[in-house]
């Protein structure tokens, strides 16, 4: 019997992690990327999670936007987008040792949905494996609830390095390591 799997991509974590592990500059294919970790198996669906980021680069918020709308073209790919929250940050200067105040923003709702989404779904019995796209450590409650009360399989996919979260890492059935080998 052919297994039922679910992928999870926690989009802003899958870009950091390219971008700072493997120094590749570039949007992943999302249906390639999850179409190899699926193999053989039954690719129900892909949800992807992410903001839109906010950016003083007009054509980086256009190129963003079309990253967006080419998902919602892919069959079978489900985009949830959450919230982004200004905050101010304190940063001292390495050099003259002055404190500066820069204004950034915080991504919110996100971890948040992919835990709920990963849970119920499994309740409801969507899928036999999950495939968690991401190295963030404030999902391994819900890949250890998953494991331990709906009996379904969890598996793991980032990039090698220190955003990898070990306990994340600890916690799936499966790890697979992301590599540009891998993504090529």
């Amino acid at each position: 019997m052919t297994k039922r799997v679910m992928v999870f991509i926690d989009g802003a974590n899958l870009y950091r992690c390219v971008r700072d592990g493997l120094h590749i500059d570039q949007q992943v294919a999302i249906d390639a990327l999850a179409k190899k970790l699926v193999g053989d198996r039954d690719l129900i669906r892909i949800y992807y999670y992410n903001t839109a980021t906010p950016s003083e680069d007009e054509e980086a918020q256009k190129g963003q936007q079309r990253f967006l709308d080419k998902l919602s073209w892919l069959d079978n790919v489900q985009v949830r987008l959450g919230r982004l929250v200004p905050r101010e940050v304190s940063v001292e200067c390495r050099d003259c040792h002055k404190t500066v105040t820069l204004r950034t923003h915080i991504q919110k709702g996100v971890d948040t949905r992919i835990a709920v989404d990963m849970v119920t779904l499994a309740a409801d019995d969507a899928y036999d494996i999950a495939i968690l796209v991401s190295g963030d450590s404030d999902l391994t409650e819900a890949v250890n609830y998953i494991r331990d009360h709906t009996h379904k399989k969890v598996e793991n996919a980032c990039v090698t390095g220190s955003s990898w979260a070990k306990d994340l890492r600890a916690s799936a059935d499966i790890r697979t390591y992301i590599t540009s080998e891998f993504l090529a």
